[in-house]
């Protein structure tokens, strides 16, 4: 089954492991309306640590995983191999950057900004259809993942009809 990247119009970012794109899209409305980018990932590799405190940390990305991951950060992957930030280590230095000269702290300052801003005016798409567009005002989904919806239930309800070999098709 094949892994998803979701980047989010404020910066973050998921994984999730679907059957397809519209499967990704139903999921990833658990966390948030819709992703401001959705793409199909090669690897993933991920590891966490199990802490003292019986919490998960992450650890580290494998090396293919963090290269598609920075993919979807032109931004801070250009800052991150600017030669400015080399030793910057995208997981362990989250805890700051104090310690850093000040042409490396702008540097990171401006691609953490700019990508904070890429998708600033992401709008969640409409549903594909008049059903789907009224169910999306009551519902504030995307509109793949009400598409999904709608697509389920006709299928169920087709399911349902009995089998008529003398009704003619509309």
């Amino acid at each position: 089954m094949p892994m998803y990247f979701a980047r989010w119009p404020d910066g973050s970012f998921s994984l999730v492991h679907a059957c397809d794109e519209q499967d990704a899209y139903v999921q990833l409305d658990e966390l948030g309306v819709e992703p401001a980018e959705l793409r199909l990932m090669e690897s993933c590799l991920i590891d966490f640590e199990l802490t003292d405190s019986g919490a998960f940390r992450l650890h580290e990305f494998g090396v293919e995983t963090l290269g598609e991951i920075l993919d979807g950060y032109p931004a801070l992957n250009a800052a991150l191999t600017s030669g400015v930030l080399d030793d910057h280590d995208v997981v362990e230095d989250a805890r700051g950057i104090d310690d850093r000269e000040a042409a490396a702290k702008e540097v990171l300052r401006k691609a953490v900004q700019a990508e904070r801003e890429r998708f600033q005016s992401f709008e969640p798409s409409p549903a594909s259809t008049e059903v789907g567009k009224a169910l999306q005002g009551h519902l504030a989904g995307s509109g793949h993942y009400v598409d999904a919806l709608v697509e389920m239930v006709a299928g169920e309800r087709l399911l349902e009809e009995d089998d008529d070999d003398d009704r003619k098709p509309n």
